[in-house]
């Protein structure tokens, strides 16, 4: 009886091997090409995350597709992500700037929204609104006057003109811009945004003006834990 179980039990396992041994072997390759990736990324370099905490965090994995869209379209592009760069109204203070990128036309700083739902918003309003299938609805702070503060504080900290300076709310593609009633600032999907950053636009800066642009900011990326507990421990107080 039990020679027979056992037979029978080894039939079975076989069967199951076969059956989804290609399948493992297919999403086993395909992840072994997405962790491979990400590590020859500048998001990996810079932050040390691994791709498991990325990929289950959604704040930060929106930050690394950013990251990934620039690198697929523009041949050894300067990025910084997670700056912590004084803040322009309280020196004591920081403010966290997501995604930098620095080309010919300037410097554009990026604030990830890796949202899903409905989004609604107007460019003045203090709040904007996602609103979910399940027809719930969550508030969460204007993401441009967000990024206005980075960029004030981009502002200061390099002393270049605004005008060098580009301002980008990128949302996930899988939010519908619903109603976003903006004038000067794109708000745009990922997979537009993608589209539109890779653009060259007018030459306002040389290479070497983006290279030391570039390792001026470098100190204020890879912050320690000491920025970043005091960092929290100051929004906190705001909230």
């Amino acid at each position: 009886m039990s020679e027979l179980l056992t037979s029978t039990f080894n039939g079975m396992l076989i069967s199951l091997v076969s059956l989804f041994g290609p399948l493992f072997l297919v999403l086993g390759g395909m992840l072994y090409t997405k962790v491979k990736r990400y590590k020859r990324s500048r998001y990996y370099a810079q932050t040390g995350h691994s791709y498991f905490k990325v990929v289950q965090d959604t704040g930060l994995y929106g930050e690394y597709l950013c990251v990934a869209a620039i690198e697929e379209r523009v041949p050894n592009p300067f990025i910084l992500t997670n700056l912590y760069l004084p803040h322009p109204k309280n020196r004591e203070r920081t403010t966290e700037i997501d995604v930098v990128f620095i080309n010919q036309s300037g410097v554009h700083v990026i604030e990830s929204k890796n949202y899903s739902g409905w989004i609604f918003g107007h460019e003045q309003e203090r709040h904007w609104t996602q609103s979910m299938p399940n027809r719930k609805k969550f508030r969460f702070f204007n993401p441009i006057k967000q990024n206005e503060l980075h960029m004030k504080a981009m502002e200061q900290t390099l002393a270049v003109e605004r005008s060098l300076l580009h301002s980008w709310i990128v949302f996930s593609d899988r939010s519908t811009l619903k109603r976003i009633d903006v004038a000067d600032v794109p708000v745009l999907n990922r997979k537009t945004w993608k589209q539109q950053i890779a653009l060259p636009g007018e030459a306002r800066l040389t290479l070497a003006e983006q290279t030391a642009i570039y390792e001026q900011l470098l100190q204020f990326a890879s912050a320690d834990e000491a920025v970043r507990e005091a960092h929290i421990a100051a929004k906190q107080r705001v909230t």
